[in-house]
């Protein structure tokens, strides 16, 4: 017997053969396609995703599920605010919900189920007809669906939207929790930074150094293709450092910086999508930058930059934040370098003029505190001591005498051999230099300096009668390079002793009057030792920072 097709005649239709179809080139956001099924998995109930204006079918699960969408429904879509069951005359249920994902599109999740209690809907028929089918095939369909009830219809798909609901709210909460482990994450890398910083903010460490450090952490932080820390530092000297990629040198950076610099130059600048502007073609490869002044007060000491972000993105507040966190530590650090050097040069003139007034008073021994202090330090160098320990032994060497200034006149500037009730006067001068130096708090390093240099290492030294090992490490130095001077220089009542004899006194008295380590340093540095003494005029100025006032002459 032949299959009999159904004819559109029969049901009062003109003939339309050909199948509906999607939309040509439809674009379909994922999230409404697994809304969508996500949807016919908790109910059991096929679905099409309709967008409501046009009537279009976008998806559909399963995917052989008849589109059908009539004209009343779609009208209904319009009004439907949430879940909704629509039941039709002809024995057609439809279902229908609002997609969440489709975010303002008008798109639904619609299906439809027949009642069971008037045979095959004419609709059902209808598309039958329009798709080829036979009756036989129609009929094997018609049995295949169970049927359906309208109330249970509308529990069912709002227990499922409300699933989906609640779902949705908690994917965005794990969304939520994910962003905020992101940012508490990156919190805690920007609070790391800003403590190593804080930690490294000794007045000794350079501004290179703490620069350096920055970078390093920049590039961890921010997801710039380059970075930048520009230092315009102290005398007139520039520190350039960059890491990754910059679309500009060195030479250039002064352009970018002055071109894209607010009218308040001590503001971050965030600038996106630069090469779409005329400004950025002067700058190829330049998209995009944020750059923060390094700045305390009034004083700016350069600036810090990142530029082109990448996977596309845009700098922001996040960005310039941190940054300029990162620039007001770095100006903070310089302004504090700046205010030590400026205390330093002003203790230093404080200490230049009390070695002046001493030479005032004893022209016989001008010059003699200056050759010690640089004696002195020459033997600390020899000893591998620090760059700080040198420094406090050169300010030591220079005011171990200054306790001279308390001495009678009559017996500092006598120009024969001392008496013994003289020479008791004159032992007084560490006592007294201790006490002129004690209140000023940042001397406290050199005193031992002061008081201690004419302890002998055997003990029977004065003013305490400290032994070996109890003398300070600075007052044994200053008296090893004090009784040098005092041996090579011309006084009043005798000449200086030629270099041989006073060798052979350091020999003699090694481990006796001195610490035989610091005789041993002296005979290693002795041909650099000479030549600072015969180098050295009182005429010339004493360098304001003594890094090594040898290399100088």
């Amino acid at each position: 017997m032949a299959t009999q097709v159904i004819s559109p005649l029969e049901v009062g239709l003109p003939d339309q053969s050909a199948p509906m179809s999607w939309p040509a080139g439809a674009a379909v956001d994922p999230a409404v396609v697994d809304e969508t099924l996500r949807l016919s998995e908790l109910t059991g109930l096929p679905f099409l995703c309709v967008d409501a204006r046009s009537g279009e079918v976008l998806e559909r699960t399963p995917p052989d599920f008849f589109e059908f969408v009539p004209r009343s429904v779609r009208e209904w879509l319009g009004s439907l605010k949430g879940p909704g069951v629509r039941e039709l005359s002809a024995g057609l249920i439809f279902y229908a919900v609002p997609l969440q994902w489709s975010d303002g599109q008008g798109l639904f999740a619609v299906g439809y189920a027949v009642d069971g209690r008037s045979g095959i809907p004419n609709d059902i028929v209808m598309m039958a007809a329009e798709r080829g089918w036979s009756r036989e095939q129609l009929q094997t369909w018609a049995s295949s669906q169970p049927a359906a009830d309208a109330s249970l219809l509308s529990r069912l798909i709002r227990l499922a939207a409300d699933q989906l609901q609640t779902h949705a709210h908690e994917q965005a909460l794990r969304d939520e929790i994910d962003l905020l482990s992101e940012e508490i994450d990156r919190t805690y890398e920007e609070i790391s930074l800003l403590h190593d910083l804080a930690r490294n903010l000794n007045i000794s460490r350079s501004p290179r150094e703490l620069a350096e450090l920055c970078l390093d952490r920049m590039q961890e932080l921010i997801r710039a293709e380059g970075h930048m820390v520009w230092l315009h530092c102290c005398e007139e000297r520039s520190e350039f450092l960059a890491a990754g990629q910059l679309p500009f040198t060195e030479q250039t950076a002064d352009e970018v910086i002055s071109r894209f610099m607010h009218a308040n130059p001590h503001r971050p600048v965030v600038k996106n999508h630069i090469h779409e502007t005329l400004s950025g073609s002067a700058f190829p490869g330049l998209r995009n930058l944020v750059m923060v002044p390094i700045a305390e007060g009034n004083h700016r000491y350069g600036w810090i930059l990142s530029c082109n972000m990448r996977d596309g993105r845009e700098f922001g507040t996040s960005e310039a934040t941190l940054l300029n966190s990162i620039a007001t530590i770095l100006g903070t650090h310089l302004r504090n370098i700046d205010l030590y050097q400026q205390h330093e040069e002003l203790m230093f003139c404080f200490v230049r003029s009390l070695v002046s007034t001493l030479d005032a008073r004893d022209p016989y021994t001008r010059g003699h505190s200056e050759r010690v202090a640089l004696v002195a330090r020459r033997i600390g160098q020899e000893l591998k001591l620090s760059e700080e320990e040198l420094q406090t032994i050169y300010q030591a060497g220079l005011l171990h005498d200054i306790g001279k200034v308390g001495v009678d006149d009559r017996v500092l500037r006598k120009d024969s051999r001392l008496t013994d009730e003289e020479f008791e006067h004159i032992k007084q001068h560490p006592i007294i230099g201790h006490s002129i130096l004690a209140e000023l708090r940042n001397l406290h390093e050199i005193l031992p300096g002061v008081r201690n240099h004419h302890e002998n290492y055997s003990g029977g030294g004065y003013p305490d009668g400290l032994v070996g090992e109890q003398i300070p490490l600075i007052a044994r130095i200053i008296a090893v390079a004090d009784a040098y001077d005092a041996m090579r220089s011309d006084r009043p009542y005798r000449k200086g002793m030629p270099l041989e004899r006073v060798e052979q006194i350091f020999r003699e008295g090694a481990d006796k009057q001195w610490d035989g380590k610091i005789i041993e340093a002296y005979f290693a540095a002795r041909d650099d030792i000479d030549q600072i003494c015969q180098q050295y005029s009182p005429q010339r100025l004493i360098p304001r920072r003594v890094a090594d006032w040898a290399s100088s002459h």
